[in-house]
């Protein structure tokens, strides 16, 4: 497999990278997470205007036509940076499912940054089940009528609307404002200063999307494109802790040399370079599969990345803190933050014993 970015990705990537470098650095993240400010409308507006919005959406909705390289090369800068916009949550998983069921008239809106979407699939008691349906949905006229509570939805704390799986005969799709009647929003940042909500559903009144009881394979590939999209993500967290970690043994001295240079240390960083580098070449398949049409090839691929990816990151992190001594679990060091946004990434959209059960059944 060829693991090169094409000449256009390389620079996308380089624009990001200068975009970030001037408005998103480590001190700015910490301001913000000790805020408790999960979105900065700057931030947002920029990151629009450079493209990475629009870049997977089709061009007939004003987007570029991007795959799904094109995302992970966009999350693995986002990762890298610890930026906690909704960018997976809004682009990667609600665009498409806007797109799956024909409303790509509401897809413009997110291409510029306007308008931003959360999609909710998971409940209390049904752990990493994306098919759950405690939450009914009854017929009301033209509208539907929505009883019951979603969990931990990605990036519904600052979505303008929320997409809403029910039981409406079958597994369905409603589309419903944030601030309707009968909404509330449990809002809460994650422990890395992502932000999500908890959805509860009291009569609220929602637009179906799509047919009526088929929304299942829907729901299941668009959680697999934004699984993919977190392994990306991760990605980028594991390089700059691998770069802090390979700084800090250079400059780091006990007895009259730096401590990189001692036996123990040294074969530790190197077991830790050959798991990046799985990781690594696991992510990009997961990637070029995210939007495969053959959904047992495109699970499997997702989730032997998710379960590899989400195991070998929490030994990264494990490992790197334990060779930076005590300044590794300090909060004034990034390493921790990277840390913590790749054990949010292991959790969301299925853990790594879950993804192993799957690679196991799939």
């Amino acid at each position: 497999m060829n693991f090169d970015f094409s000449e256009e990705q390389k620079m996308l990537v380089q624009s990001l990278e200068r975009t970030l470098a001037k408005t998103y650095d480590f001190e700015t993240y910490r301001a913000q997470l000790a805020d408790k400010a999960t979105h900065a409308p700057e931030l947002w507006n920029s990151l629009a205007e450079l493209g990475i919005m629009a870049m997977p959406l089709p061009e007939s909705a004003g987007g570029f036509d991007g795959n799904h390289v094109d995302v992970m090369v966009v999350c693995t800068e986002l990762g890298r940076r610890l930026v906690p916009e909704p960018y997976v949550s809004n682009v990667v998983l609600a665009a498409y499912i806007l797109e799956a069921t024909g409303c790509t008239d509401k897809l413009e809106a997110i291409a510029v940054g306007e308008t931003k979407y959360a999609a909710g699939f998971y409940e209390p008691g049904e752990r990493h089940n994306p098919l759950a349906l405690g939450t009914t949905a009854t017929q009301d006229g033209d509208a539907y009528t929505l009883t019951g509570h979603k969990a931990v939805v990605l990036g519904a704390d600052t979505a303008d609307h929320l997409i809403i799986s029910a039981d409406a005969g079958g597994a369905s799709l409603f589309l419903v404002p944030a601030d309707a009647e009968g909404v509330t929003l449990r809002k809460y940042p994650l422990l890395d200063g992502r932000g999500a909500a908890d959805v509860v559903l009291d009569g609220a009144k929602g637009t179906l999307i799509g047919s009526a009881g088929n929304a299942a394979d829907i729901i299941e590939a668009a959680v697999d494109r934004a699984a993919a999209a977190l392994c990306a993500d991760t990605i980028g967290a594991v390089e700059e802790a691998r770069d802090l970690t390979q700084e800090y043994l250079k400059t780091r001295t006990q007895f009259g040399r730096p401590i990189g240079s001692f036996q123990v240390l040294a074969h530790r960083m190197v077991d830790l370079l050959v798991e990046y580098e799985q990781m690594k070449s696991i992510a990009m398949e997961a990637a070029v599969e995210a939007r495969n049409q053959d959904a047992a090839t495109r699970m499997r691929a997702v989730s032997a990345a998710k379960a590899k990816i989400g195991a070998a990151s929490r030994l990264y992190g494990q490992e790197t803190i334990q060779m930076h001594g005590g300044i590794g679990m300090t909060d004034e060091y990034a390493l921790g933050a990277y840390v913590k946004r790749m054990l949010v990434n292991e959790t969301l959209f299925g853990d790594t014993d879950y993804h192993l059960t799957r690679f196991a059944n799939t």
